[in-house]
């Protein structure tokens, strides 16, 4: 048996109830993850900037695993935006790439196996036909991209433990005013016609709740599983256009559809093959896009607009009111 095999074996032997460190607990993933994971009986210390812990300084954070100890560290903290990379390019080369260095480095000096949230964007700009596996090229043609893509190889430069998961295109109701889905929405519910860039471009849409799913099978994977990276997505494939469809029919939009030019970072087909993920870690996304919009339309407590000179066509959220189109936030608890 090789060297790295019996030193993974050493540190899966434990058996004991995991105790998993996440930076980036509190954004999108983060959260939804933390919820699975607590559910689970996992015990989750998080760690995000939102509280004032910063991947960016390696004392910190070497500070806290020294002090928790954890048996995984699951590593989300990241500029994830597209448009916030693009707008300061320092601060995501800082976070994605100097702040993964960090976790990496320190994740190695106390040995412990590293999970990474990676993206289908590093594989842009896309040279091959066919379903994207994971021996596709990898580089990037945003900032954004670049930045995991140069991440990814430090979290393979240190010798230690590490799984890659490289998300399709995510949407969930946390993930507001961006991406498709996102932006549709949040021009609905302010009554504007929602903007569809090109159309024809296919994706990946891969509801959140699958991706916590996929995040746990990584952290509780056997030992034989890891130093590998994995597609995480759905079988499905669908067009932008098609997708704002659905969006609208299940949204209860009727209204017109703004069509706009492609941005020129989005592919023409990006077709995930998330077969590698099947096989070795049992994942398999559970919801199709239909199911999991109509699940976060629930879980966002939309029902259909009942007045007709209040935004035709769009729909009502129990906890947002529009007034000239401006947003008023209610407090569940009085305004």
């Amino acid at each position: 048996m090789a060297q790295s095999d019996c030193l993974l074996k050493e540190i899966f032997m434990d058996g004991k109830n995991l105790k998993v460190l996440i930076t980036g607990n509190l954004g999108f993933v983060g959260s939804a993850t933390q919820k699975l994971f607590e559910e689970r009986g996992i015990d989750v210390f998080g760690y995000d900037i939102m509280e004032k812990k910063d991947i960016r300084s390696i004392d910190q954070f070497d500070e806290v695993v020294r002090q928790q100890e954890p048996d995984r560290i699951l590593h989300l903290a990241a500029i994830a935006r597209f448009s916030d990379a693009d707008r300061d390019p320092k601060t995501a080369h800082e976070t994605n790439v100097l702040g993964t260095m960090n976790v990496a480095s320190v994740a190695a000096k106390y040995r412990v196996p590293l999970v990474y949230s990676s993206t289908g964007s590093v594989y842009m700009p896309i040279k091959r036909e066919g379903s994207i596996t994971e021996d596709f090229e990898t580089m990037g043609n945003s900032v954004y991209g670049v930045t995991k893509n140069l991440g990814e190889l430090y979290i393979k430069s240190f010798g230690n433990p590490y799984i890659i998961l490289r998300y399709a295109h995510l949407y969930g109701k946390e993930k507001r005013m961006h991406g498709l889905i996102g932006g549709f929405l949040e021009r609905i519910e302010r009554g504007m016609a929602p903007t569809l860039y090109g159309g024809s471009q296919s994706n990946s849409f891969t509801y959140i709740e699958d991706i916590a799913e996929a995040n746990y099978l990584a952290v509780t994977a056997p030992w034989d599983k890891w130093n590998n990276i994995y597609n995480i997505g759905s079988k499905e494939e669908i067009t932008a256009e098609d997708a704002g469809k659905l969006v609208c029919e299940i949204f209860g939009y009727k209204g017109e559809i703004e069509k706009v030019a492609a941005r020129t970072v989005d592919p023409l087909r990006f077709w995930f093959n998330c077969n590698k993920a099947k096989i070795m870690l049992n994942f398999e996304a559970k919801y199709s896009l239909e199911q999991g919009l109509r699940h976060m339309a629930k879980e966002m407590g939309h029902e259909p607009v009942l007045d007709g000179d209040m935004f035709p066509n769009a729909f009502i959220d129990r906890e947002r009111i529009l007034v000239d189109q401006k947003d008023v936030f209610v407090d569940k608890e009085g305004v």
